[in-house]
């Protein structure tokens, strides 16, 4: 087959080689591959350029060399999974540019191996509490773009009861599951935040730290397509938050957060009340995340086997050493890509590029102080006002 051809849309894919049977997970993969639907597959070739047929199996080539380069170089194996799906996974989130697709693949594996305390999502049961708790889901049914919906709810986040972490561990979770699906892969993501009852016991979860990690996870790390961020019922100082994170905001990802207040009305002129809960306007009655987390328990091996797949593993590949491994944040690069982003300006409420941002510092002091010398959840002050408008 010559480089420029391609397989036709409506015949079986041709882009898998025989390492896509390493193990079950790629078996699984490589299945929904091959059977993706026409729609995904014109989805794909017209916005990713993924053509389907030789073409893109040279990308596909071309990075598992840069692994193995890497390998040469460090003396290490930068993750187990070499499969063809697994790939297929970051070439998709960069649109097909290697040499990016192979930066994010360093950057999510390095941010597992510094930071396991928030990326670790083995055993799903250990968080079982928490995804009884009602508080996220990612939605049964896709948006007219072909993109998976991800609800969060600050209101049924008990700070007293859920750890720091277990909150950042769930989201990743609940990023490692979708990601496997081809269609989420090529169709994206769209991140439903529902701020509703935030009170200063969640400053907590707004540490400098974890705000820095979510903007990495969202930009550069994990291999997904964020293509929305939809926030309601935000508390008056989330103009403060939002600068603050403005230094580490990209502003294709800036351009797609859309605020939109108490308004579901607002909501719905990007979100069809097809697709939503009852508790949002929508047509699919009461919240339920029954399904979505027995999913995930019912898979949790896949999530052990996850844990294997990490940057020191030497049950793959017996190479030895440490090497010289690069520091995570020296892994930054920039994006290029074209915005595709649905947004009207008029519609909505966005962070200003000219709103000058902050000491990170600053802000966690002020929700920390209000947090821990007794105030109670969801009370505001005057002092308090004053400090935040400050800040904006």
């Amino acid at each position: 087959m010559s480089s420029n051809d391609s397989t036709p849309l409506n015949s079986p894919r041709k882009i898998f080689g025989k390492t896509a049977t390493l193990d079950n997970n790629a078996m699984l993969e490589y299945e929904m591959n091959k059977n993706l639907d026409v729609k995904f597959r014109e989805k794909a070739d017209k916005e990713l350029g993924e053509t389907g047929g030789e073409l893109t199996y040279t990308k596909i080539r071309q990075l598992r060399q840069q692994l193995n380069i890497y390998n040469e170089n460090h003396q290490r194996a930068l993750g187990c999974r070499r499969d063809d799906s697994f790939l297929l996974r970051f070439l998709r989130a960069k649109k097909f540019d290697v040499e990016k697709a192979f930066k994010m693949m360093q950057k999510y594996y390095k941010m597992k191996e510094e930071y396991p305390e928030i990326f670790k999502v083995s055993p799903p049961s250990e968080m079982k509490f928490m995804l009884e708790m009602q508080i996220q889901t990612m939605l049964p049914k896709k948006d007219e773009h072909g993109r998976q919906i991800y609800l969060f709810r600050v209101e049924k986040c008990d700070p007293y009861k859920i750890p720091v972490d277990y909150v950042f561990r769930s989201n990743v979770l609940a990023l490692e599951d979708a990601v496997r699906s081809p269609e989420t892969q090529i169709g994206g993501l769209v991140v439903l935040l529902d701020m509703a009852g935030l009170g200063f016991a969640h400053a907590r979860y707004l540490s400098p730290h974890l705000a820095k990690k979510t903007v990495e996870v969202v930009q550069e790390a994990f291999p997904l397509r964020f293509k929305a961020f939809h926030v309601l019922h935000e508390p008056f100082y989330f103009d403060a938050i939002l600068a603050v994170l403005k230094p580490f905001l990209k502003d294709k990802i800036r351009r797609r957060i859309h605020l939109h207040g108490s308004s579901l009305s607002s909501l719905h002129k990007y979100v069809s009340k097809d697709l939503l809960p009852a508790e949002y306007g929508g047509n699919l009655g009461p919240f339920d995340n029954t399904e979505w987390r027995q999913t995930i328990l019912d898979n949790e091996q896949y999530f052990i086997d996850l844990e294997t797949y990490n940057h020191l593993s030497e049950s793959c590949y017996q190479l030895g050493g440490d090497g010289d491994a690069e520091s995570i944040d020296s892994l930054q690069f920039g994006d290029t890509e074209t915005e595709d982003s649905e947004f009207d300006e008029d519609d909505r409420r966005v962070l200003s590029p000219k709103r000058n941002a902050r000491s990170i510092q600053n802000i966690e002091e002020i929700f920390l102080k209000n947090g821990y010398d007794g105030m109670a959840p969801g009370v505001t002050g005057p002092d308090l006002e004053k400090e935040v408008e400050e800040l904006k």
